[in-house]
């Protein structure tokens, strides 16, 4: 699979995600307990690029191409693209971060991040899966950089689960992280599909009114 890192096929640009502070701790949250990690276990970044994301995005792919074919500058190792929706890595980066380097494992980790975030966006409705890092180089440099701030944000509470929930006691954690997203959730799916919901129960009475009086 051919993949362009700057390649831009259309003109919509759009803002990227950018939560607040509690918002990406919320997230962080979400993401460890729905990859199985908790806020005990160490979060394998290959392990959730490789196994966990194709659950659930069947339009996502990953590629890992040979060094002697890496076309973009040494000092990117790995990219995401959500044209693409596809995370693409250096080979030699790949193969040390699953002999356990660190810094190679963490370039990862915040490349499975950017994934996330579009995962989420699109999961919202938000905007299009567009690239986050060429498109806002075109509007709002300020705005890419609370992005690219707000992802390494993300990459680091995945990484020490410890800091999602420091300062925090298990009712803070309960209502920030889980009644209030899951209250916020429910309201949207109401304001969403219930007036399609009503409607459907009115066409419903209708037809049995019909059927009644015709009888």
């Amino acid at each position: 699979m051919e993949v362009c890192q700057n390649e831009v096929e259309n003109e919509h640009f759009a803002p990227a995600l950018v939560l607040s502070k509690e918002g990406t701790s919320c997230l962080a949250f979400w993401v460890r307990i729905i990859c199985g990690y908790g806020l005990d276990k160490k979060f394998d970044p290959i392990f959730v690029m490789e196994n966990i994301i194709p659950r659930f995005d069947p339009s996502y792919n990953f590629v890992i191409v040979d060094k002697d074919c890496w076309s973009y500058e040494e000092f990117i190792p790995a990219f995401y693209s959500p044209m693409d929706n596809t995370i693409v890595i250096r080979s030699d980066t790949y193969d040390k971060a699953l002999n356990g380097d660190l810094m190679e494992q963490i370039n990862i980790a915040h490349e499975v991040s950017h994934c996330i975030q579009s995962i989420f966006l699109r999961f919202l409705h938000a905007l299009k899966c567009v690239d986050f890092k060429t498109e806002l180089c075109k509007i709002d440099s300020e705005q890419m950089t609370r992005h690219e701030e707000q992802t390494d944000a993300l990459t680091s509470l995945l990484l020490s689960p410890n800091q999602v929930v420091a300062g925090k006691s298990e009712d803070e954690v309960f209502t920030e992280y889980i009644f209030n997203p899951v209250m916020t959730f429910c309201v949207g799916l109401i304001k969403r599909f219930g007036p399609k919901f009503l409607d459907k129960l009115k066409t419903l009475q209708l037809l049995e009114d019909a059927n009644q009086n015709a009888s």
